[in-house]
């Protein structure tokens, strides 16, 4: 059976704190490959590898997050050991947002959430895409930079790809919570400078589900973690050395 968390490492004996990565629309665990040579290498790096991608191709998406939380939940102790720290980007926030919240609902939880270019949870999406027909849904995937343009210009790739993608937008675009359940640990928004889908004024909104939020911004659009890294990789290491070990070195 097919893990739904999977773990990146080089060095586990130095081990001394989690990082849980969850990805955006489209996106699969891989994208976070590439952050094991530019964090702490005493942060073990977790992400989570939604179905219908990469080596779960075969595997049938999420369509709704409400769905996906109790088998995270299921796979949640082995990041038990150590302090953690959960990010998601765009889609990925609202999982982690959802999934927190189950873990403190059980008398867990993560030490931070860093929710990354995604509105808040009562915020619903103005403008969604998920159900339109094929050719406007394609058009509007342009606006995104997460899917890569040889997908998008493929017309073959895009017949094969387009269930997954649906299912994704599905999952992120008709998410909308208006409980507003404040969470016990801190609450970081990451936000791109001209991000047109999670602006500043959305995500300070995040600032209701904790009593200790902060906001950092970032030059760039939605997929500022891609362009912005140095800066993006050296608040995410200043952000988990103030925990476990790591903070007494």
């Amino acid at each position: 059976m097919n893990r739904l968390i999977e773990k990146f490492s080089e060095n586990e004996s130095a081990e001394e704190m989690n990082l849980l990565c969850i990805p955006y629309a489209g996106g699969g665990a891989s994208v976070f490959f590439g952050w094991l040579k530019r964090l702490d290498p005493r942060i073990a790096l977790y992400t989570v590898q939604l179905p219908g991608r990469e080596n779960r191709i075969v595997d049938k998406p999420y369509s709704d997050i409400y769905d996906i939380i109790p088998d995270l939940m299921d796979e949640m102790d082995q990041l038990s050991d150590k302090p953690l720290v959960i990010f998601g980007h765009s889609m990925g926030a609202k999982i982690a947002y959802e999934l927190e919240k189950a873990l403190e609902a059980e008398g867990g939880g993560c030490e931070e959430l860093i929710v990354s270019g995604s509105r808040a949870p009562f915020v619903p999406e103005p403008d969604p895409i998920c159900d339109l027909p094929d050719k406007e849904f394609l058009h509007e995937l342009h606006r995104f930079a997460g899917t890569p343009a040889e997908i998008l210009k493929n017309e073959e790739m895009m017949k094969f790809f387009m269930p997954l993608l649906r299912a994704d937008f599905s999952m992120d675009e008709k998410y909308c919570d208006s409980n507003r359940v404040k969470l016990s640990c801190p609450i970081t928004a990451f936000c791109g400078t001209e991000d047109n889908e999670a602006k500043e004024e959305d995500m300070l909104k995040w600032g209701e589900y904790s009593d200790d939020f902060s906001l950092r911004s970032f030059s760039g659009s939605h997929f500022f973690i891609k362009t912005e890294t140095v800066k993006l990789f050296r608040t995410l290491n200043e952000i988990c050395s103030k925990y476990s070990l790591i903070k007494e070195k």
